[in-house]
């Protein structure tokens, strides 16, 4: 009796095994964005406008790797003379968050993530008068009173703008995780490009 025992629990223990090393976090980037280009504006001076471009993503997240996970932190990584490094803004209930902060995700959960990358842009008073004349009035960012506008979707931005954005700009966004199961810490990677 103790020998089927025995067999009975090492012959779990090997499919838990199999079960865990098979599985695994998957992150799959969407193609259709449905969320607005947004525009910060910092300051306006006699000639210019100082701004910040918040560039939409939008991806998933799946726990096929265990019981439970933790999404603890997340970044991005971009080469480009322009971008706020090491910032990605989440879109929550409609207005712009300050990022990750301890998501956790169930066996086979599947959360849907709206992001932004941010870009610090300079433009003309002409320049702001055109891109803001169709433009919605989005939120105050944080507690900082800076006014943000969604000004649009990404396929229909002005050639003129995206000009602004170096067309180098590639990297990936990182995100940290913590498996409440196994506890380990991992990170995975989901590459971009802007």
């Amino acid at each position: 009796m103790s020998g089927l025992i025995l067999l009975l629990v090492f012959s779990f223990l090997i499919q838990s095994c199999g079960t865990q090393k098979n599985g695994t976090v998957k992150i799959e980037k969407s193609q259709d964005i449905s969320i607005p280009v947004k525009l910060l504006i910092h300051k306006t001076n006699k000639d210019s406008l100082y701004s910040t471009l918040f560039i939409p993503i939008e991806f998933d997240i799946i726990n096929t790797l265990s019981p439970r996970i933790k999404l603890s932190r997340g970044y991005l990584s971009l080469r480009g003379g322009n971008v706020n490094s090491s910032s990605i803004v989440l879109l929550i209930r409609n207005k712009l968050d300050l990022g990750f902060m301890d998501i956790k995700f169930n066996k086979d959960e599947k959360k849907h993530f709206k992001a932004y990358t941010s870009y610090k842009l300079t433009l003309s008073n002409q320049e702001k008068d055109e891109i803001l004349k169709d433009a919605k009035f989005a939120q105050y960012m944080f507690t900082s009173k800076k006014e943000v506008y969604d000004i649009g979707m990404l396929k229909n931005m002005p050639s003129s703008l995206l000009e602004k954005v170096p067309d180098s700009l590639k990297g990936f966004i990182r995100m940290h995780f913590y498996d409440l199961a196994g506890q380990k810490n991992f990170a995975k990677n989901l590459p971009v490009k802007f």
